[in-house]
């Protein structure tokens, strides 16, 4: 038995840091060619190679994703992309395409992933991928756990599943909505999540509405009681979703995921079992920040409607992300990157890189040039008095209000 990998998600250099500060063993990222998220961030070659050495200062892996369904008129851009990142070298390609995989493949020695995207559900799939020279497969969310078992039990080959995070309507995220209804291929980037919208349904005779509603739009996937079994299976690395998330998304799941695995890891060492309140804490932790609810999605089972929860009414969520730390002056002050506006008095929370979290009150705050403010605005740098425990890409929440949960 062995203590599998947790994969972040990392949508920027931002976001690279706080996930593999608060926790990851490896993160994903796209790069500035076909991965799949066109309106993310993404990285340059720059941010990318210095994201890749900020992950190895730490013994973390950075994976870039190639993921897309290139049609000719893309392979063009692939090619001098792959010499690129040959150069700087990260720690793995996640593809799709099997040509993209030939191309990466010839032209590469980078460590090769097939993506969830590939849809392998069975262990001939997966030996095919062996073959082709891959390292590790991703399966497909539609695989449960029972699945995994077999598989992992007939191919030897690193495997990786999917534990939190949005899921897709469609099967293995091919779907093709988004061009339909905005003209924006979501197999090649351009997914406007269309499947998240709320839609009138009519009277097919009349068509008088009947009523509206989120029909398509899954709760969202958390692995957290699945754990257990996951690491007696034995898969090698399990993964978030979320490149686009914000960063209190990034270090929260990070931190929790974190603690999770290395308390379960050790109980089962010990043939113990964790009690019920243990995952209870980290679901609450979990479900603190924006969600659309949860389920295990197709961890038990198959996926079927009545697992997946397709319908919802509105977001969930028990903190603000009011931004991260820059900057430190130890025992004067810290440089706070503000997302969300905070004023004197505000009752606030860092979150520490152990999984524990710190609430401090606002007594000041200053501006670059240090003349007092009495609120802060979005998008600015402020200077708060120091903070116990503060650290370098450390995250602050605000926990909202029952008054403010009333209105979201």
């Amino acid at each position: 038995m062995f203590k599998p990998e947790l994969l972040a998600p990392a949508g920027n250099l931002e976001k690279l840091k706080i996930a593999l500060s608060y926790g990851a063993d490896a993160v994903y990222v796209g790069g500035h060619v076909f991965g799949l998220r066109k309106y993310a961030d993404n990285f340059s070659l720059t941010q990318l190679k210095e994201g890749i050495q900020f992950a190895n200062d730490l013994g973390r892996q950075v994976y870039v994703v190639l993921n897309g369904f290139a049609h000719n008129e893309d392979l063009e851009d692939i090619k001098p992309h792959l010499i690129e990142l040959n150069e700087v070298q990260p720690h793995a390609l996640i593809i799709s395409d099997m040509g993209v995989f030939q191309l990466a493949k010839s032209m590469t020695t980078i460590p090769l992933h097939v993506s969830t995207q590939a849809s392998v559900t069975n262990a001939y799939g997966c030996q095919f991928w062996k073959d082709a020279g891959a390292k590790r497969v991703i399966l497909a969310r539609e695989v449960s756990l029972d699945d995994c078992k077999k598989i992992k039990a007939s191919v030897d080959t690193e495997l990786e599943i999917f534990v939190h995070g949005a899921m897709c309507a469609s099967y293995s995220g091919k779907c093709t909505i988004s061009n339909y209804t905005a003209g924006r291929d979501s197999n090649r980037g351009g997914c406007v999540q269309t499947c998240r919208h709320d839609f009138d349904i009519k009277d097919k005779d009349t068509g008088e509405l009947d009523y509206s509603s989120h029909i398509m739009n899954a709760k969202d996937l958390m692995g957290i009681r699945q754990l257990p079994a996951i690491i007696q299976a034995g898969i090698e690395s399990i993964k978030i979703e979320g490149r686009m998330k914000s960063n209190l998304y990034a270090a929260n799941v990070s931190r929790t995921y974190r603690k999770a695995i290395d308390h379960i890891y050790e109980a089962l060492q010990a043939n113990k079992l964790c009690d019920d309140s243990f995952y209870t804490a980290l679901e609450t932790q979990l479900a603190q920040v924006s969600n659309r609810g949860f389920s295990s999605g197709g961890l038990d089972q198959r996926p079927y409607a009545d697992s997946i929860a397709y319908d919802f009414n509105r977001y969930e969520k028990t903190v603000d992300y009011i931004g991260s730390i820059k900057a430190l002056e130890k025992n004067k002050s810290v440089l706070l990157d503000v997302k969300c506006s905070f004023q004197v008095g505000d009752s606030l929370e860092l979150l520490n890189f152990d999984g524990s979290t710190h609430g401090f009150q606002v007594l000041e705050i200053k501006n670059m040039v240090d003349a007092s403010m009495q609120k802060t605005n979005p998008n600015s740098l402020v200077k708060l008095p120091w903070i116990t425990g503060a650290i370098k890409n450390g995250v602050i929440q605000k926990p909202l209000l029952q008054s403010d949960l009333n209105q979201n």
